[in-house]
């Protein structure tokens, strides 16, 4: 009899813990029942036990360890209840995701780091009893958390907006997500990022750009230049267009514009600050070489993305002007030559790494260089991204530069390249050799450099100018620009023309895993069959064996 009341106050406690896993409520009549009548039958087992003469016989022997393992298993189970429950009464959760586990890019670091005005970040979030609206809550106030260990200077406030409505009329706010909207906000200057989607998080990119936008006191103005066939800066669909980029500098808080330098007044509007020239296929004019040379004295800054030339149109003139004019200038070199690479099945890929390895053997001792990239200067300092152009020149410094300009080659080939200068029997014949007057590996492929002016700013402070020459212009158009690499480079680079420095790292990159959604249903299977089940199966196995033993015995 006594073995009847103990399985029964065994399968009554089981039954309990089953319904409270399902009903999610201890107060449930059925699990109070069950638990009832457990406490019972288990009252019942030890009182015959104990009555019935057979205590001694089940207490010794191998019958002790087997209560043992019971009494220890109910004292386990008791502690991982008792766990549980703290847990859901403190309501703690833990990120570990993709996106909760990783770093902050070294680009918001930084900003982080530079900040020196106060920034309010304010989420307005509803209070409202929904999924979605709490994971992007959690999300963003972890997120925020985060980035305050690198500034003291960053503020979070959480508002609901049906109740913070004066407030939102003050920063302009007409709407705000159901998933959540946040305001990053510093003295005149705010923006704001909706929360949307099926994974609601406030996105590091987002959030980087916004506070860079923030702190900035103007809106550097970019211009492309047009007239000579270069890169379609409006087609952002076509691989080999330019109207990618566009997005990417409107995130970094530049204003970008076409710009075509008439014949009746060559000039640079008075707002230019940067003034990108994106592979022309022609040569420019005097007069735009005369509104390039007015702007260099005004301290301008300019980007010029080069691929090889095969032929040069030099229009009605029998001369060249751009490149003598940036080597008088500035002493940069560019030369007639395409790249090649000795070996690999893309022989007019150039690939670009950090790898010091190919250079043990020709490099000085420190060397200047990184693998392909310059150590010390401001664009390539810390920069760890691999690259792989297609069809590059090369471009160098000039050895008779002028004394007041510093020119830096910042960016280098492997060893096992060439510059092919057979660029006409290249393009016909489809193949190329080394020839002995031919420039070998290493070959640099980037110039920077500054202008001093003796002239002075309307501050009073004297303003260099500053030029970026790259031998390729493929890597920044639409089908390479978006490769973490290219982008990265191609913002530094901007951002050294700009005098940002601050914005001169590794960018954030948008990464997120869709959160798994679960209904009541589905949350009460995975805590039954996590805590429940397998204790169940490993228990009715023991019955099994114990059943079968009685009957062999």
């Amino acid at each position: 009899m006594y073995r009847i009341a103990g399985i029964l106050s065994l399968a009554l406690l089981a039954a309990a813990l089953n319904l409270l896993a399902w009903t999610q409520s201890p107060f449930n009549a059925g699990v109070l029942f069950s638990l009832a009548g457990s406490a019972i039958a288990g009252l019942a087992w030890l009182v015959l036990l104990f009555t019935t003469g057979t205590a001694r016989s089940v207490l010794e022997g191998r019958a002790i360890g087997g209560l043992n393992a019971v009494v220890s298993s109910l004292f386990f189970l008791g502690i991982c209840v008792v766990a549980y429950a703290f847990a859901e009464s403190n309501d703690q959760s833990w990120d570990l995701t993709r996106e909760g586990r990783r770093e902050l890019a070294p680009q918001t670091i930084q900003v982080l780091q530079s900040m020196n005005q106060e920034v309010r970040v304010i989420g307005f979030f509803l209070n409202v009893d929904d999924e979605l609206a709490n994971i992007g809550k959690e999300k963003t106030e972890r997120f925020v958390a985060q980035c305050q260990q690198y500034s003291p200077l960053l503020q979070w406030e959480v508002q609901d907006p049906q109740v913070a409505v004066a407030t939102m009329e003050d920063l302009g706010i007409n709407f705000a997500s159901p998933q959540g909207t946040i305001v990053i906000k510093s003295g005149s200057r705010q923006r704001v990022i909706t929360l949307q989607g099926g994974s609601p998080r406030l996105e590091e990119r987002d959030f980087t750009n916004a506070l860079i936008n923030v702190l900035r006191d103007a809106e550097p103005k970019v211009y492309y230049l047009t007239g000579h066939d270069e890169r379609d800066l409006q087609d952002s669909k076509t691989p080999a267009g330019a109207g990618g980029i566009l997005e990417i500098l409107t995130r970094e808080s530049y204003q970008v514009e076409p710009l075509s330098i008439g014949t009746a007044h060559p000039t640079l509007p008075e707002d230019a600050d940067i003034l990108v020239v994106n592979n022309p296929k022609g040569d420019l004019r005097q007069d735009e070489i005369a509104a390039l040379d007015d702007f260099v004295e005004r301290g301008g800054r300019m980007l010029f993305l080069l691929d090889p030339w095969v032929r040069v149109d030099h229009g009605l003139a029998q001369r060249e002007f751009l490149r003598p004019w940036l080597r008088e200038r500035f002493g940069i070199a560019i030369d007639s030559d395409l790249v090649l690479s000795e070996s690999g099945d893309n022989r007019f890929e150039t690939k670009l790494d950090f790898d010091q390895t190919p250079y043990l053997d020709i490099d000085e001792m420190p060397p200047a260089y990184r693998g392909s990239y310059h150590a010390e200067h401001p664009i390539t300092r810390g920069f760890d991204q691999l690259m792989a152009w297609q069809a590059s020149r090369s471009v160098s410094v000039a050895e008779d530069k002028p004394k007041n300009v510093a020119a830096l080659e910042i960016v280098r080939t492997l060893p096992a390249t060439w510059g092919e200068t057979r660029l006409v029997e290249l393009q016909k014949e489809g193949t190329a050799v080394i020839d002995p007057d031919e420039a070998k590996g290493p070959l640099p492929l980037v110039v920077a450099a500054a202008r001093e002016r003796e002239s002075k700013v309307e501050d009073g402070r004297p303003r260099d100018a500053r030029v970026v020459v790259i031998g390729n212009s493929s890597f920044a158009a639409n089908g390479q620009v978006t490769f973490p690499g290219n982008i990265n480079f191609l913002l530094n680079a901007f951002a050294w023309l700009s005098e940002s420095e601050d914005l001169i790292a590794i960018r954030p990159s948008g990464v997120s895993d869709p959160p798994l959604m679960l209904d009541d249903t589905q949350r009460r299977v995975v805590l039954w069959v996590s805590c429940l089940l397998t204790m169940q199966l490993f228990a009715a196995a023991g019955a099994a064996v114990y059943l079968l033993r009685g009957r062999n015995q």
